[in-house]
Formats: structure tokens, C-alpha cells, sequence
């Protein structure tokens, strides 16, 4: 069984990875009319969920992009997209890191009870 820290991670790498599928799903449609985007938010339910202990009872929401409709309604804003999945990459690399550093530890501790 995993802490809550692992938990957390390993929860908020799932959301990450929500959020870059709806990504790739908004960049795809960019030039599609009348295509609305969408955002993942799930870093407002784990932060509640950790402050609970039960970081595994997250959620990922995801909801209608707040962006600026064009002339053949669509919603895409390339730039964002692009922007926004840059942040998530460097998350999850943080994210990984901390698991790698806790696992490392996890590790070590084990080695020196041989």
C-alpha cells in the first residue's frame, strides 16, 4: 500500500495526462467550426482530497474552456494549448521526480536493514 504522498503523485499524473488528452483533442479541432474547447481542472479536488487524507478519491473535472469564440465559433486558442501543455510537461517531470526521490529513499532505507 502506497503513503499519501505516493498516492498524491501518482493522482496528480493522471490528471496531467487527462489534461493532455483533452489538449491534443482541442489542437486537433482547431480549425474546426463551431468546436468548443475544454480544460482539466483536478488540481482543486486533490488538493481537498489530500487535505482529507484521500488523495485516491480525486477527481479530474473537465469543463468548457473561459476563451474567446472566432468568426466560425470555434474556441481553440493555439496558444494557450501550446503554453499550457509546456507547464503540464514540466509538472509531470517534477511529479516523477518526487516519486523517483521517494521511491530512492524507499530504496535505501531497505538497503540498510540487510
Amino acid at each position: 500500500m502506497w503513503d499519501i504522498t505516493t498516492t498524491g503523485v501518482t493522482v496528480a499524473l493522471d490528471g496531467l495526462a487527462a489534461r493532455q488528452d483533452v489538449r491534443a483533442h482541442n489542437v486537433a479541432n482547431a480549425e474546426t467550426p463551431g468546436f468548443r474547447a475544454s480544460h482539466v481542472n483536478f488540481e482543486d479536488s486533490l488538493r481537498d482530497a489530500l487535505r482529507r487524507g484521500t488523495p485516491e478519491r480525486s477527481q479530474a473535472a473537465e469543463a468548457p474552456s473561459p476563451t474567446i469564440v472566432n468568426a466560425n465559433g470555434n474556441s481553440v486558442d493555439l496558444e494557450t494549448e501550446l503554453v499550457g501543455n509546456m507547464k503540464d510537461g514540466l509538472q509531470a517531470n517534477a511529479m516523477v521526480e518526487a516519486f523517483n526521490f521517494k521511491t530512492g529513499n524507499l530504496r535505501m532505507a531497505i538497503r540498510g536493514m540487510r
